[in-house]
C-alpha cells in the first residue's frame, strides 16, 4: 500500500482529522458511512469542511475496508481449499475443521496487527517523538485522482450547496440566533443633550441635565445618509473582524485558529438527468441582493473559530440586507463539538508494538476468536442499519409530491434529485456532548467574542455614514443584556448536551426550536 505523497492542506494535520481517520479503524459502522457518503453517494455534494480534511478520512476507511476484505477473502479462499480436501478424500472432517479454526485465528491475528500498526505509527499524536500525525494518507485503488480533487474541490468551496432544510450544512447544531432591523435614518442636525450623551455611555444623567435640544414637538432635521450597499458592510465587517482578533492584538491575546470568508448557500434540485450543479452566477448591481425563490442564493459571513486543535469549532454567519430603507442582520452560531470520544482510543496506545504486546494479541484473539469470527460476519450486517444521528443532522432528500391531478398527470413530470449535501464525516462523528467543561465555556466564549465585535464594527459603520444610530444602540443594549441574563441563568452548571438551546434571542421564544419541516 503506497502512501500520498502531495503536500497535505493544512486543516489535514489537525486533530479532528486524525481522530476521524482513526475512527474508521475504530467503529465499522462509521467506516461504511464516511464510504457511502464520500465514494457511495459520489453525486451528491461534499459538505463543507470546518477544521479538518475529509480526503486522508475517506483513504483511512478505504484502507480499512481493504483489510477486512483481504481477510475475508483469505478465508474464503481457504474454505474452498479445505472443501476441495474434503470432497477428494485427501483428509477427514475433524482435520480440516482444526485447520480452518487456525486460518481463522491467523487472519485476526494479523489483521489486528496490521491495525494496530496503522494507529500507532502514522495516526499518533503529534510531537511525541514518534513521527505523529503528517496529514498524509494510504493510497487505494478506490482513491481515484478525479475522487481527491473532487472531494478537495468541493468541501473548500465559496458556494455551498446543501440538501435539506438547513442551508448551514457541516457546521454542528445551532446554539445561537437573533436578528434585528434598523431603520437608516439620518443623524439629526442638532447636537444630542447631555443626558443623551451620558445614556448612551451607560451613564445615569445628573439632575438637571440641561436639555440643550430642540423643543419636545419641533420637526426634527437630518442628515441624509450616505448610501451603502450590503456588499459594503459585509466587507468592512469581514475587514475589522480580522484585524481585531487576529492582526492587532499581541500574539498572547490573539484568536489564531480565525478564519473569516464569504459564502454562498443554495439547493441543487435537480432531473435526474440533469448536469452537475455549478457554483450560480453572482448578481448584478441591479439585481435583488437576497432573491427570494426556491432555487435562490444567498450570501452569509463565515466567521470561524477553531480551537482545541479543531475538535472544538465555533461558526457564526451573519447576513446583512437592506429592505424598506431597513438594515436586517441575521446571526446564527453553530459548534461543531468534540469526536466522540472512543475515538481517543488511539491516544492511549503505546508507541511501538513489542514482543511483549504480540503475545498479548495472541491470546485475545484465541481467548476471543468466536466472537471475533462472528463480528466479522455481522458486521456487514451492521453496516447497513440506519446510523442513528443527531436531531439536527439534517438527512432530508427531496420527496415526491402527491399527484392529487385528475388525470394523474404526476407520471408525466420529471423526477427531480437533491444533488446537494445533507450531513459531512464530521458531523456523523460528533459526540452529544462535551467531553471538558472548560470546552463547553469556550463554545460560549468564542460567540460572545464575535458577537460583541460585530455589534460595534457594525454601530462604527452606520455612524461613518450619517446614519442614526439610536436604533442600533438599543438593539446592542438588549442583545448584550441577553447574554448577561443567559450566563447568570447558570446555563454552564453541568455538562450540558450540544444540542442545548440555552441561548434565546428576542425573536426566538423561550422553548422554541430550530425551525423543521414537517
Amino acid at each position: 500500500m503506497t502512501v500520498d505523497s502531495s503536500p497535505p492542506r493544512p486543516d489535514a494535520h489537525s486533530d479532528a482529522t486524525r481522530l476521524l481517520c482513526a475512527g474508521t479503524y475504530l467503529d465499522p459502522v462509521y467506516r461504511k458511512a464516511v464510504i457511502r457518503e464520500l465514494l457511495g453517494e459520489r453525486y451528491r455534494v461534499v459538505a463543507p469542511s470546518y477544521g479538518y480534511d475529509a480526503v486522508p478520512v475517506l483513504a483511512h476507511a478505504l484502507a480499512a475496508l481493504n483489510l477486512r476484505r483481504a481477510q475475508v477473502a483469505v478465508l474464503l479462499a481457504g474454505a474452498a481449499v479445505l472443501a476441495l480436501l474434503l470432497f477428494t478424500d485427501v483428509i477427514d472432517g475433524w482435520p480440516a475443521l482444526l485447520l480452518f479454526a487456525w486460518l481463522t485465528w491467523a487472519t485476526l491475528f494479523v489483521r489486528r496487527v496490521a491495525i494496530l500498526q496503522t494507529l500507532i505509527t502514522r495516526l499518533r499524536p503529534r510531537g511525541d517523538g514518534a513521527g505523529g500525525f503528517d496529514g498524509r494518507y494510504p493510497m487505494t485503488s478506490h482513491l481515484t485522482p478525479e475522487l481527491v480533487g473532487k472531494v478537495r474541490a468541493e468541501q473548500a468551496a465559496e458556494t455551498v450547496f446543501y440538501g435539506g432544510y438547513k442551508p448551514f450544512v457541516g457546521s454542528g447544531v445551532l446554539v445561537r440566533r437573533w436578528s434585528n432591523a434598523e431603520l437608516l435614518i439620518g443623524t439629526p442636525l442638532h447636537p444630542p443633550s447631555l443626558a443623551e450623551r451620558l445614556l448612551r455611555n451607560g451613564q445615569v444623567p445628573p439632575p438637571g441635565a440641561g436639555p440643550d435640544a430642540p423643543p419636545p414637538g419641533t420637526p426634527v432635521e437630518r442628515r441624509p445618509i450616505v448610501p451603502f450597499t450590503p456588499d459594503e458592510i459585509t466587507t468592512r465587517v469581514a475587514e475589522r473582524m480580522l484585524a481585531e482578533l487576529r492582526g492587532t492584538p499581541r500574539p498572547a491575546d490573539r484568536v489564531r485558529a480565525l478564519s473569516v470568508d464569504r459564502r454562498r448557500f443554495t439547493t441543487a434540485i435537480e432531473t435526474v438527468d440533469g448536469p452537475p450543479p455549478t457554483a450560480p452566477p453572482r448578481p448584478r448591481a441591479e439585481d435583488e441582493h437576497w432573491r427570494e425563490g426556491y432555487d435562490a442564493d444567498r450570501e452569509y459571513l463565515c466567521i470561524r473559530i477553531g480551537s482545541w486543535e479543531q475538535e472544538l469549532v465555533v461558526t457564526v454567519f451573519v447576513g446583512f440586507d437592506i429592505k424598506g430603507n431597513t438594515l436586517h442582520t441575521e446571526f446564527y452560531t453553530y459548534v461543531l463539538a468534540p469526536v466522540v470520544e472512543s475515538f481517543r482510543l488511539v491516544d492511549r496506545l503505546p508507541a511501538r508494538i513489542d514482543t511483549r504486546m504480540m503475545w498479548r494479541i495472541a491470546w485475545d484473539v484465541t481467548r476471543n476468536g468466536p466472537g471475533e469470527f462472528l463480528r466479522l460476519i455481522t458486521n456487514p450486517l451492521r453496516e447497513r442499519l440506519p446510523r442513528r444521528l443527531r436531531r439536527d443532522t439534517v438527512r432530508a432528500r427531496i420527496p415526491q409530491p402527491d399527484d392529487l391531478s385528475e388525470f394523474r398527470l404526476g407520471r408525466y413530470a420529471l423526477t427531480v434529485v437533491n444533488r446537494g449535501a445533507h450531513t459531512s464525516v464530521r458531523e456523523m462523528a460528533t459526540n452529544d456532548r462535551f467531553h471538558h467543561f472548560f470546552q463547553e465555556t469556550d463554545a460560549s466564549k468564542y460567540t460572545q467574542i464575535v458577537e460583541r465585535h460585530l455589534l460595534q464594527i457594525v454601530g462604527d459603520f452606520l455612524r461613518d455614514h450619517d446614519v442614526d444610530t439610536r436604533d442600533h444602540e438599543a438593539n446592542q443594549t438588549h442583545i448584550l443584556q441577553q447574554n448577561f441574563g443567559a450566563n447568570s441563568a447558570n446555563n454552564f452548571g453541568g455538562n450540558q448536551s450540544v444540542n442545548n438551546r440555552g441561548h434565546q434571542s428576542f425573536d426566538t421564544p423561550p422553548g422554541t426550536r430550530e425551525a423543521r419541516p414537517a
